[in-house]
């Protein structure tokens, strides 16, 4: 086996590089006989600037070397760096990365645009446009073998492009979904048409037009169907029928290709999204994504290349769900007079599409409300007595928490944009709601230095929530569209002292109104630990007290008395999403 030493090896493909030169310039003298004439002896020069100029832009092969010479035969040695040819500039230029795959197909289209530069010059002395392509041709055929310059290794066939390329592609829906979401009309929540402009439910794109989308969105068909949608290309001229155009789709679903004819009227089945059999309230299922490709070779006779198109498909699920609930208040308390009497039963109907859903965990978490402040009011009896120190103690309350009637309904929905705009999660909630009503009264008797009162102390007011939200196409925060779907109070204590037996005509009284209150906060509002929303309630007791003073006829005002009626305690803490 022979083995050459790095400088013979150098020496040996400067050799051979000369040579391919050499063979170059004669053919190339063969196709501009007048352009060599004179050149004369500046040749050699020019065919070594021209070879190190084309070597940098990544052409290698002979062919490609001598058809970038024929351009500057014609229009002037480095003619790609004036202004006025910056069309070849252009032209040239190579992505990193692609120089094999792209020298012949862009010293294919530079001797394309360059006889369009000669149709539009005509008369100006230049070549005739026909005795370019001949030039052209007879390179093709002596050249196309050269292989690259100077290489020793065998020498490799360079292929010019034809053109191939899209002209045009239309992606259409095929039968829109006939798309129903729910709305409150006439007092009632009903399923109502989504209005789609179908005009926007169909995208494309021409030669010389913006490409088609980065994505196109759609929702799915509900009840077991498939969303379809109709591909059609069109590509007037394709290097070969069975390859281009070239329409790849890879989904969840399976990946497929279809080539030439199959890809002039396409249809695409999109995959089925299956939804949860529990919703989750007011949380968006992500879509279902789909990769589509359509291509060709990127090389036309004239003119910019409309180039591969690829388009993300997302696919979100149309499924519209609603909850509607009511609840109803709970029966008076007269504690310890009375037991307390189980709570009417909430209702609750949760359906998607109009299918009932399961409801029993939503039955389970209304009435758990009634439960937490059931279980907390003969506590607040006890506190009561032990606080304010009374005796006899009785609490009468008429709850209502959370009462009256709410709906809450979700699910996407189209964009007024169409296929080219993602759609929009819309959530749409009416509360028509009394929040908190208690109605509290706690009494007993005081007995202090010697005098005996009797305590009142009340809590009447009523916190209301009546409130309509939707949030629509152009809303990007959910919490900001139901911020007035929650509300905070603060309802104040009211005590009354009741003189019942006195030494001596002795009393007690009131200096100042009694500290204290009844604080909460209910609603809806963003689920604190992820997406969503969450039914919420809240109440507590703020502290209560009052400053009392002992009144004698004889020894006149003796002290006063801070005392305490109430401790801080929650009443309630509940929530449910």
């Amino acid at each position: 086996m022979l083995r050459l030493t790095p400088e013979q090896q150098k020496a040996l493909e400067a050799l051979t590089l000369a040579r391919d030169l050499q063979r170059v310039g004669a053919v190339l003298g063969q196709a501009f006989p007048e352009v060599d004439a004179r050149l004369g002896e500046r040749k050699p020069q020019l065919l070594e600037l021209g070879w190190q100029r084309a070597t940098a832009l990544g052409l290698t092969h002979g062919l490609a070397v001598a058809r970038y010479l024929a351009a500057w035969f014609v229009f002037g040695a480095e003619f790609e760096k004036q202004p006025a040819h910056d069309w070849a500039a252009k032209l040239l230029a190579s992505p990193e990365g692609q120089r094999e795959k792209s020298e012949g197909q862009r010293i294919y289209q530079l001797g394309r645009r360059g006889r369009e530069e000669l149709q539009r010059k005509a008369g100006s002395g230049l070549p005739a446009p026909a005795a370019f392509e001949e030039a052209l041709k007879l390179l093709d055929t002596e050249l196309a073998e050269q292989g690259r310059l100077g290489s020793l290794l065998p020498r490799e066939r360079l292929k010019l492009g034809s053109a191939c390329d899209l002209d045009a592609v239309d992606l259409t829906v095929i039968e829109p979904v006939p798309l129903q979401h729910y709305a409150l009309q006439e007092g009632q929540w009903k399923r109502v048409p989504t209005v789609v402009d179908t005009e926007k439910l169909r995208v494309m794109s021409a030669l010389g037009q913006a490409p088609l989308p980065a994505q196109v969105n759609l929702l799915s068909l509900s009840g077991g169907g498939r969303s379809r949608l109709r591909l059609r290309c069109l590509a007037k001229h394709v290097c070969d029928p069975a390859v281009h155009p070239l329409v790849d789709f890879n989904g969840n679903h399976g990946h497929y290709e279809r080539r030439g004819p199959q890809t002039q009227d396409l249809q695409i089945t999109l995959p089925l999204e299956t939804p949860p059999p529990q919703p989750v309230m007011a949380v968006e299922g992500g879509p279902s994504y789909s990769q589509l490709g359509i291509a060709g070779c990127s090389l036309r006779d004239s003119g910019a290349p409309m180039g591969e198109q690829s388009v993300r498909i997302a696919v979100h699920p149309a499924e519209q769900t609603i909850l509607l609930w009511r609840r109803e208040a709970a029966p008076a308390v007269h504690l310890p007079v009375e037991p307390l009497l189980p709570p009417p039963a909430p209702q609750a109907r949760v359906e998607r599409d109009g299918a009932p859903l399961e409801n029993q965990r939503w039955l389970e978490g209304l009435a758990q409300l009634d439960q937490q402040l059931a279980a907390k009011l003969p506590a607040l009896l006890i506190a009561w007595e032990r606080e304010s120190g009374v005796t006899s103690g009785h609490l009468q309350a008429e709850p209502a928490l959370m009462t009256g009637g709410a709906a809450l309904t979700w699910g996407w929905a189209p964009h007024p944009d169409g296929l080219a705009a993602a759609p929009f999660y819309r959530v749409a909630g009416m509360l028509e709601l009394v929040v908190c009503q208690l109605h509290l009264r706690l009494t007993g008797e005081l007995a202090l230095a010697g005098t005996r009162s009797l305590l009142h102390l009340h809590c009447g007011a009523r916190e209301m929530l009546q409130v309509q939200c939707e949030r629509g196409p152009a809303d990007a925060d959910l919490a900001d569209v139901f911020k007035p779907a929650q509300t905070a109070f603060r309802a104040p204590f009211v005590l009354h002292l009741e003189n019942i037996a006195t030494p001596e005509l002795a009393m007690v009284d009131a200096v100042s109104g009694v500290t204290g209150a009844i604080v909460g906060s209910a609603g809806l509002r963003p689920h604190p630990g992820g997406p969503g929303l969450q039914w919420f309630c809240k109440l507590a007791i703020e502290p209560a007290s009052v400053l009392l003073q002992l009144h004698d006829p004889i020894l006149g005002q003796q002290r006063r008395i801070l005392k305490p009626l109430l401790p801080a305690m929650t009443l309630v803490d509940w929530s449910l999403d």
